[in-house]
């Protein structure tokens, strides 16, 4: 099948700040600054009208330094819409990425073009988040490159690995929702998937994929929630979600048959019995593999 869920979800790329939230504060950190200016005037001190005079070249510099970094992210965000519209646009920006890692060594680069690999080549995708020396890595992009890690590796099995960066990332610390609801689908899970499923279910009680404000995150919210009920042997509620997993996008089930998904042969057999019961599935398989069926497997989708 066509790419898995997880790997769409990694490809939507490093989440730009909040504008809303920024301008906010910005209004506010500038009426407050105006009104400590027209109080150092009115008193007619010298020392802190100094003060202030230094104060303000410090602001404006980390200013500046925060709207090329944000610009950046912006063309970071448009670079992952191009690569999304074609596989020749996505290996374009890969070809992009690698360039400007050569030139200014930010992380963000490689974090964007392993998202991109992983749609193309996992084992790729995989040794370049390996290759990120997470010393290095800026203290506010910590979280986004674990949480990437993490889903790279349950996709490709490494269990154990996603768990310990999972361990790691701090969900409180992710200001916006959506992304922090990502984060917290991709700790539920790996937690799931490696016995802390108390910890898991403590998650997912705070993010269910069932709140419209985790609408964009509900995917990866409802793999977790499929991984925390099976730890729990609550099949009826595994088959309740992946039948609703199906009905969005039945390609979202290549999650649980993949080779090397590291999933038990029983919740494989049962996303396959999910799909076969799905009449739209069947006929988007037959319509995506009819070529490469035999004739048995093409009676038996029908």
């Amino acid at each position: 099948m066509a790419e898995t869920s997880q790997q769409k979800n990694a490809a939507a790329g490093p989440a730009a700040p909040g504008l809303a939230i920024q301008k906010r504060n910005l209004v506010i950190a500038g009426a407050v600054f105006v009104g400590l200016w027209a109080l150092a005037i009115a008193s007619r001190s010298t020392g802190t009208m100094i003060f202030l005079g230094v104060l303000t070249l410090v602001l404006a510099g980390l200013g500046l330094y925060m709207w090329r970094w944000y610009q950046k992210q912006l063309e970071l965000m448009n670079l992952a819409k191009r690569a999304n519209e074609s596989p020749e646009a996505r290996k374009a920006a890969i070809e992009q990425l690698k360039q400007r890692e050569a030139v200014d060594n930010d992380v963000t680069n490689t974090l964007m073009r392993a998202q991109l690999e992983l749609q193309e080549d996992p084992e790729k995708a995989v040794a370049t988040l390996d290759s990120i020396d997470m010393k290095k890595v800026p203290a506010m992009l910590l979280n986004e490159v674990r949480g990437m890690k993490a889903q790279v590796y349950l996709v490709k099995n490494r269990v154990e690995e996603a768990s310990r960066l999972a361990d790691e990332i701090q969900l409180s610390q992710i200001q916006q929702p959506e992304v922090r609801a990502v984060m917290a689908a991709t700790v539920a899970e790996a937690w799931a998937r490696t016995e802390k499923v108390k910890e898991a279910r403590d998650i997912l009680a705070t993010f269910s994929p069932d709140e419209k404000a985790y609408e964009n995150a509900r995917v990866p919210l409802l793999f977790a929630r499929i991984f925390a009920n099976w730890a729990e042997s609550k099949r009826d509620l595994v088959r309740k979600d992946m039948v609703v997993l199906c009905r969005e996008n039945f390609q979202y089930l290549a999650r649980f048959m993949m080779p090397d998904s590291g999933v038990r042969p029983e919740m494989r057999a049962m996303a396959e019995e999910v799909l076969r019961n799905d009449p739209n599935a069947r006929k988007g398989i037959l319509e995506m593999q009819g070529s490469k069926m035999n004739r048995a497997q093409r009676r038996a989708m029908k």
